[in-house]
């Protein structure tokens, strides 16, 4: 029923940052949410077993007095738990004494976020005067522990951390680049198929610009629309591909600004909406893909069709099979730079909830097998070489002290396996996914 909190030890109420207050039956959902922020953000949870509670009670309420904020997560099961309830009134009772003291709800039912349920009656009354947040399955835990940290009025020092953007190093720089080289052969027979000399096309995540152009070289259509987060590579696209056809902007596609711009974009060129949408690994680093689709939905041209271009460790295989592959992944898998290791298995209910239809999977895994010599040096490039060990320099996973411990391993093979690569005795498949939709 219950599960022990992270630290084995029981943790006094004076090293804690947030007490953490959840019914059992959540537990997988919410150990997930702690452990982003004790081993990303270095956030001291108190995290104790349900069932073992009860021993020691007077623990447990200097330890929510301690603590600089409490968080409840509301289910139809913490409705139901009167450990939960008595932990929430302590700390409402606390916060009316102490104003400076955060309770912050966490609202885990995805069928009932406003609480409107008979069964939150009490939570209501008790909490009814505090922020809330809501958390649903599709979001992205990051996001939501960035939300958890500003309402806990708490500093996020490492700011590479917090924008949690997918281009700022120089090894995922050239991971990328090499990346693009094997999609546009991937995604090639698609667009000829979908771009026409008539296209208006919306880029997602375009970057700098490189890998949309590469897409459109040698297209005929329209105009292009490039959007990235990223101010500075922004300034790159336009400065190498900018023109009277080709616009970059740099803009949140899940900002309140989003809208307009688009909106003034088809303005600008007599156009109702856009024919071509494309979406590159992008949805694997975002917090909410499916309030994204929705929007892009709108500008989404009755006849068009959004591609997106998604990555997932399920289905990379290789034979024969060696731990110095799965090293590899494993090493991969720890960047904060990699995003959802499982995206593209969540794209068609991503797509089928923000309301799209003719849903088609064209293709699914890229391998070695056929391949130019040039391609399958790229495709080597996107998970397999130095790349590695110089983002491991730049000091850009989770878990620095274990990984590195994997790495030398890995280094240690590495010569071994790239000949047997190199010879052609070795597949390989990565998990690139390629869906279209349309409205």
């Amino acid at each position: 029923m219950g599960f022990e909190k992270l630290n084995t030890d029981i943790m006094s109420g004076d090293d804690c940052d947030f007490f953490i207050s959840y019914s059992s039956s959540d537990k997988d959902t919410v150990k997930k949410i702690v452990e982003v922020l004790e081993n990303i953000y270095h956030i001291k949870c108190w995290f104790q077993d349900k069932d073992s509670r009860a021993d020691y009670v007077d623990e447990i309420t200097r330890a929510i007095e301690s603590a600089k904020a409490f968080l409840v997560f509301i289910s139809p099961n913490s409705a139901k738990s009167a450990n939960v309830k008595n932990e929430v009134h302590h700390a409402a009772q606390w916060n009316e004494e102490h104003e400076d003291y955060t309770v912050l709800p966490i609202v885990l039912d995805q069928n009932d976020t406003k609480l409107t349920s008979t069964v939150y009656k009490w939570f209501n009354f008790n909490l009814g005067r505090f922020n809330r947040l809501e958390y649903d399955s599709s979001d992205s835990i990051d996001a939501l522990v960035l939300k958890i940290l500003e309402q806990a009025k708490i500093e996020i020092i490492d700011d590479a951390v917090r924008t949690s953007l997918y281009h700022h190093t120089d090894s995922e720089a050239k991971r990328l680049k090499a990346q693009n080289e094997v999609m546009l052969e991937f995604s090639r027979e698609l667009l000829d198929k979908t771009i026409t000399s008539d296209s208006i096309v919306l880029d997602i995540g375009c970057s700098d610009g490189q890998y949309i152009m590469m897409q459109l070289e040698k297209r005929q259509y329209k105009c292009m629309l490039g959007i990235d987060i990223d101010e500075s590579q922004i300034a790159l696209a336009n400065e190498k591909y900018g023109s009277e056809k080709n616009t970059f902007i740099a803009c949140d596609a899940l900002s309140e600004d989003f809208d307009d711009i688009l909106s003034d974009y088809l303005d600008d060129h007599d156009a109702r909406s856009f024919d071509v949408i494309t979406i590159t690994a992008l949805i694997l680093h975002i917090d909410k893909p499916v309030e994204l689709l929705k929007t892009l939905k709108r500008f989404l041209g009755r006849t068009g069709r959004i591609i997106i271009q998604e990555e997932d460790d399920g289905a990379n295989v290789v034979h024969p099979s060696s731990r110095f592959y799965d090293l590899a992944f494993r090493i991969w898998a720890d960047s904060k730079e990699s995003g959802d290791r499982h995206c593209a298995r969540k794209i068609p209910d991503y797509l089928k909830k923000a309301g799209y239809s003719k849903m088609t999977l064209s293709k699914c895994g890229i391998s070695n097998v056929g391949m130019s010599d040039e391609h399958k040096a790229a495709l080597w490039d996107i998970y397999f070489n130095y790349n590695l060990w110089l983002a491991a320099d730049e000091g850009i996973f989770y878990h620095l002290s274990e990984t590195m411990k994997k790495l030398e391993e890995y280094k240690g093979m590495y010569e071994k396996y790239k000949e047997q690569y190199d010879k052609g005795e070795t597949f390989v498949q990565l998990g690139f996914y390629l869906f279209t939709a349309g409205k």
